[in-house]
């Protein structure tokens, strides 16, 4: 798979947040639901200005781990790695320093791709191994978020945590 690995101190995300389960798959039809409803509300000209660093694009966040008693429950965000301050009405969350392999695709592709990372490229990688586990159970054990970067038109990059073997 084509893919080259960045590292990254830690950055801020400013955007919207919204809270979901991996339970019964209900958090593909959120982050689905909230991304409509963030085109359909415009609020991307309010998060696009803000970007100002790596990685450069609209972003969306999966933060997992959120809730110590509930491995399914994550937070997902749509927004910006910037240096700017907060606007009011939007969120900010750290994310970690971390090794990141990055997948170029396209929004139709995504989703096979994001399958290959987990079943092909994660288990047959020799160099590197996925910080995050537990995709197919949804019970996610995680080492950093999982980042969908959308560059420009269909374009897109899947950003996942990463450690040298």
């Amino acid at each position: 798979m084509e893919n080259r690995i960045v590292e990254l101190e830690n950055f801020k995300l400013v955007g919207v947040k919204m809270g979901s389960t991996n339970e019964n798959q209900q958090g593909m039809k959120d982050c689905e639901a909230f991304w409509n409803s963030f085109i359909s509300g415009n609020k991307q000209e309010a998060v696009a200005p803000l970007i100002d660093r790596e990685p450069f694009g609209v972003i969306g966040a999966s933060f997992y781990n959120v809730d110590p008693e509930d491995s399914k429950k994550f937070d997902y965000y749509i927004a910006a790695a910037t240096t700017a301050e907060t606007p009011e009405g939007m969120e900010e969350v750290e994310v970690p320093a971390n090794t990141w392999a990055v997948f170029p695709c396209t929004g139709k592709t995504a989703g096979t791709t994001q399958i290959e990372i987990v079943t092909k490229w994660g288990p047959e990688s020799e160099e590197f191994e996925l910080l995050n586990t537990g995709y197919m159970t949804g019970e996610i054990s995680s080492g950093g978020p999982d980042l969908e970067v959308y560059t420009q038109g269909e374009n897109m990059e899947i950003w996942v945590p990463v450690k040298r073997k």
